[in-house]
């Protein structure tokens, strides 16, 4: 009988234990979907004036806007989203380590976040992906190039999973076409980056994307803020990628309207100004641009004023250039800045303050992109002759007229080296190209590569490309291939070699 009791009591206490374990499961489900449906992602009419300030580079304001309204709403993933694009904003701009540092912390936070989102919103990869999209942008900035291929991997995925899952939501296409486009032109040293990523891009479907969106109908609402990146990927990528300069002007003047109030379309616009010299459209743009204390300063924008006055050879270049190097703390174009200090002092005859500034290039900044790697190999010459550096800058410019008027004043017998003579006739040839006397450029370029068969520096290489250019063109394949063989015999030369034999080597290519 007391066996039997105990056992009933057991049994009593077994099932009791399994409906508090079954009514704990419950209350765990419940709670997690409680959990999962609290997290949302939505733009309010707020969020999206806020992104519109983060374009502007009014990232005060916007942060501001963001954190009013995360008070309001604690669990809208879209104000991470949001914080996580002006934190990259400000340490893209400023290049700061401070900045850096506190974008990654903004960047966890985000993307821990974004994990509570549930699979059914289309957001929630996208914000994923971006996350990484960015942190590899700023990563590559900060020559941490391995975890940057490792994100752009991570960006990809991301991206075309939520492509597959929402294949009509529009947004997908700024992602997804950027990495397309950019991942078909990886050159061959960086061959290892798309074999780690088991990935390869496709330019023409990467612009279609890009313009797809950019072109939206939709003018209003959170699409327009995509719509609005899409844009300025799009032109850039028809530049840089694409090599068609009069469409992506086109583009580019259709997305930057609002460059006097929006610092981000100041800068693509200037930029690709000056890629296609329209020297004084760049001085116009950034003399307009905004400028009061609420604007984050981009100092990079005074560089390229500075750089803009110079190739006109105006003496209040130094102004902004001096601007630019007494303030900028960041890493990039500070060497390419002594530089152009330099030159300034060259062309204005002051050749013991050009010196300095020349010497200064390897004290100071850093040796990351293509510009600031000229510039150490500018600081290991001596200076430049003033009159063929002041013809230099006049044709950069765009200033042909200007440029032929000087070159025609100076006596090539006079200059003291092969070196100069060599410059001399790739000047010279390059100013008859533009204007269309191309009989007289050819005779201009073969004789630079006569010049400059032993010279360190790329004129000879150059001109050989531009005659194989021609003679490609015009069907003179035989001589296409001799100018194009001849671009690769230059052992000599340190400059832009990549480039030459990229050059030369595609065009031997067509001869095949």
């Amino acid at each position: 009988m007391w066996k039997k009791k105990r056992q009933n009591q057991r049994e009593e206490q077994s099932e009791r234990n399994n409906f508090i374990r079954f009514s704990f499961s419950i209350f765990s489900v419940l709670l997690t979907l409680a959990s999962s449906a609290c997290h949302t992602f939505y733009f309010s009419k707020n969020l999206i004036a806020a992104q519109g300030q983060n374009y502007q580079l009014l990232l005060d304001q916007a942060q501001t806007t963001i954190i009013d309204e995360q008070a309001l709403d604690q669990e809208n993933s879209a104000i991470h989203y949001l914080l996580h694009f002006n934190a990259f904003m400000k340490a893209f701009i400023t290049e700061e380590q401070k900045d850096y540092a506190a974008y990654r912390k903004v960047k966890n936070e985000a993307l821990l976040h974004y994990e509570s989102l549930p699979d059914s919103i289309s957001f929630k990869r996208l914000a994923q992906s971006d996350a990484y999209f960015f942190s590899a942008t700023l990563k590559a900035k900060f020559e941490e190039f391995y975890g940057a291929a490792r994100d752009v991997n991570r960006a990809n995925v991301l991206i075309n999973e939520n492509y597959h899952l929402f294949p009509n939501f529009l947004p997908n296409n700024r992602t997804r076409g950027i990495i397309q486009v950019y991942l078909s032109v990886v050159p061959d040293n960086y061959a290892w980056v798309i074999g780690m990523l088991g990935i390869r891009g496709n330019m023409k479907d990467g612009l279609s994307l890009l313009k797809k969106l950019a072109h939206t109908a939709q003018d209003t609402g959170y699409l327009s803020l995509f719509a609005k990146e899409a844009a300025y990927l799009y032109s850039f990528s028809l530049m840089h990628v694409a090599k068609n300069p009069a469409k992506a002007w086109s583009e580019t003047l259709r997305c930057t309207n609002d460059y006097t109030t929006n610092l981000t379309s100041t800068y693509f616009r200037s930029a690709m100004a000056g890629k296609l010299k329209k020297n004084e459209t760049v001085i116009s743009i950034l003399e307009r641009r905004p400028i009061s204390e609420e604007y984050e300063r981009f100092y990079y924008l005074d560089y390229l004023l500075g750089v803009a006055k110079l190739k006109k050879l105006d003496t209040t270049s130094i102004m902004h250039l001096d601007l630019f190097y007494s303030h900028y703390t960041g890493r990039n174009y500070i060497k390419s800045c002594l530089q152009k200090m330099s030159w300034y002092h060259t062309i204005f005859g002051d050749t013991i303050k050009a010196e300095e500034y020349q010497t200064l290039i390897h004290e100071k900044g850093y040796k990351l992109n293509g510009e600031d790697k000229q510039a150490i190999a500018y600081a290991a010459k001596g200076l430049p002759n003033f009159q063929l550096l002041q013809i230099r800058l006049l044709y950069d410019g765009g200033y042909t007229q200007e440029a032929s008027s000087l070159i025609s004043k100076v006596d090539y017998k006079t200059l003291s080296s092969r070196q100069m003579k060599a410059e001399y006739c790739y000047r010279k040839g390059r100013i008859l190209e533009k204007e269309g006397k191309m009989e007289d450029a050819l005779t201009l370029y073969e004789a630079c590569t006569l010049f400059g068969i032993d010279s360190k520096e790329y004129y000879a290489a150059y001109a050989s490309i531009y005659l194989g250019d021609y003679y490609l063109q015009q069907g003179h394949y035989a001589n296409a291939k001799k100018f194009y063989q001849r671009a690769l015999s230059f052992k000599s030369n340190k400059e832009y070699k990549n480039s030459v034999e990229q050059r030369a080597e595609a065009g031997l290519s067509k001869l095949m």
